[in-house]
């Protein structure tokens, strides 16, 4: 006997949840990865700077980020001219 119409679509329908279950779980490793990854950047720039953790505490605490000293408050607003010259 022919599987009814019905029939045939609940089943695109649960090999459909089972891709998303699949996916779901792909993009929650992913996400991990890409974190655990950050924090390991994060973890070598800050040895690169051979701080001690209490020079580094300071810093955090005062909000100073190494090398965009100096740099005025609205360069972001600042346009690009370099090239019209």
């Amino acid at each position: 006997m022919a599987k009814s119409k019905i029939e045939r679509i609940d089943q695109e329908i649960e090999k459909v949840r089972e891709k998303i279950t699949e996916y779901q779980d792909k993009l929650k490793t992913l996400e991990t990865q890409k974190t655990e990854a950050e924090n390991l950047e994060i973890v070598q720039m800050v040895r690169a700077m051979r701080m001690t953790p209490a020079q580094l505490n300071a810093m955090l605490s005062s909000g100073m980020v190494p090398g965009k000293a100096g740099v005025s408050a609205n360069y972001d607003e600042q346009e690009d001219t370099d090239h019209e010259a």
